[in-house]
Formats: structure tokens, C-alpha cells, sequence
């Protein structure tokens, strides 16, 4: 019997790694775009070798493979977008096993949070 690992998508518009409530966003013209980091949590990371999003077809490059090193060892990936979406996700393991779901950003409710700091980028 195949081993489940404890492996979740998260998203959020607060830096991973900061326990700062900051919300950076850029002004288009027609709509506020949203930084939000993708990244993958749970006991059972060092298992993985890469995970790859799939993001909306609107994206310049939808497609991202993420590979986890030192570095990035929760396999983030930076986006600025305006709107909630499935992302398609592929995490592969060490063991050569691909895992692929699909997960509903969830970033919109940290925008109604109390004592945000709203910050506009160029």
C-alpha cells in the first residue's frame, strides 16, 4: 500500500516567511493586482523533488515547475494576480511518484482581515 505524505497547497498574500500582515498590490488600469506566494507545507517535505502549478491559461507562462533546494525548501512561487482560480498541481517525489490535484486559491479572505497594511508597488 502506497504511503499518503502530509503534503498541502497553501497560498497567501502575507510573505511566508514574515509575521508581518503587509499586502503589496500593483494598480492596472482596469483592476488591483495581488503578490501571492504558492507554496507546499506539511511534515513530509523533504519527499519532494519539484512540484509544478498549473496556473489560468491567461498567464504569460502558466506552467512552473518549482524544485525544492535549500533555498526554497517549501517550493514557493511568486505570482500577482487579480482573481481567485484553480490552480492545477503536480508534485513529484523523490521516488518518482507524481501526485496531481487541483487547488482553489484562498488568498481573498486574508484581504478582510483586520490591521492590514495595504503597500503599492511600481
Amino acid at each position: 500500500m502506497e504511503r499518503r505524505l502530509d503534503i498541502r497547497v497553501r497560498d497567501t498574500v502575507f510573505e511566508p516567511d514574515s509575521s508581518s500582515k503587509k499586502v503589496y498590490y500593483k494598480k492596472t488600469e482596469n483592476k488591483a493586482l495581488y503578490k501571492v506566494w504558492l507554496f507546499l507545507d506539511g511534515d513530509d517535505l523533504p519527499y519532494v523533488m519539484n512540484v509544478t502549478y498549473k496556473l489560468h491559461e491567461t498567464f504569460p507562462n502558466p506552467v512552473q515547475t518549482v524544485r525544492r533546494a535549500l533555498s526554497n525548501p517549501n517550493c514557493q512561487l511568486v505570482i500577482w494576480t487579480w482573481g481567485l482560480f484553480r490552480v492545477k498541481v503536480l508534485i513529484e517525489e523523490k521516488s518518482g511518484v507524481i501526485r496531481e490535484f487541483d487547488y482553489a486559491l484562498q488568498y481573498d479572505k486574508e484581504l478582510r482581515q483586520k490591521d492590514v497594511e495595504f503597500v503599492e508597488v511600481a
